[in-house]
C-alpha cells in the first residue's frame, strides 16, 4: 500500500471517529443504552458461535460459560416437573451445598428473564426436597458432587423427602 492510500485511510478514519463523537454528544444516555443493546442483540443473533446465548447475558454467566469451555466447571441440568430444565454451571469439585446455591442463583436469573416475581423459599425447598441422581439421594451438603457420580451434562431431579416416623 502506498503512503497516499495510507494517509487517505487515516484521514477517513479520523472523519468517521469525529462523526461518531458528534453523534454521541447529541444522544441521551438512554438512547445510547438502547443502541448498544440493539447492536449486541443483533451481533449475538447473527454470530453462529454466540447465537445460543441470551441477549441479556450477564458477566457472571460469561465467566461460568468460559470456565466450562476450559474444563474448570461442569454443566448440570435440573429437571423440574412441568417446567423446562434449568441449566446450572458449577465447579467440578463443588459440594452439594454449593450446587444448591448455584441452583438458587440460576433460578433467580431465569425468573428475571421471564419477568416472574414469585418469591421462592429455598429454605422450604431444601427442607422438603432432595436432589436425586440415578436413584441416589444427594443428601450430604458437605460432600463433593463427584462422590455421587455427578459429571458434566447429567440431569438431576427433585425428590420429595421421606418423613421419618416419630417413635
Amino acid at each position: 500500500m502506498c503512503i497516499c492510500a495510507t494517509e487517505f485511510l487515516k484521514y477517513k478514519m479520523e472523519q468517521i471517529h469525529q462523526q461518531i463523537a458528534e453523534t454521541a454528544e447529541t444522544l441521551s444516555h438512554d438512547d445510547l443504552l438502547q443502541i448498544t443493546k440493539f447492536s449486541l442483540t443483533n451481533l449475538l443473533q447473527t454470530d453462529s458461535l454466540l447465537s445460543d446465548l441470551p441477549s441479556d447475558i450477564i458477566l457472571e454467566e460469561i465467566v461460568a460459560l468460559t470456565a466450562v469451555e476450559h474444563g474448570q466447571s461442569i454443566c448440570i441440568y435440573i429437571s423440574r416437573e412441568d417446567e423446562p430444565h434449568l441449566k446450572v454451571i458449577v465447579p467440578q469439585n463443588a459440594t452439594i451445598r454449593e450446587l444448591k446455591k448455584a441452583i438458587a442463583r440460576h433460578f433467580e436469573i431465569y425468573q428475571q428473564r421471564t419477568a416472574n416475581k414469585v418469591k421462592i423459599s429455598w429454605k422450604y425447598i431444601w427442607r422438603t426436597y432432595d436432589l436425586s441422581f440415578d436413584s441416589l439421594i444427594l443428601d450430604d451438603d458437605n460432600s463433593c458432587i463427584g462422590n455421587y457420580g455427578v459429571t458434566n451434562k447429567v440431569t438431576l431431579s427433585f425428590k420429595k423427602k421421606r418423613k421419618n416416623p416419630k417413635i
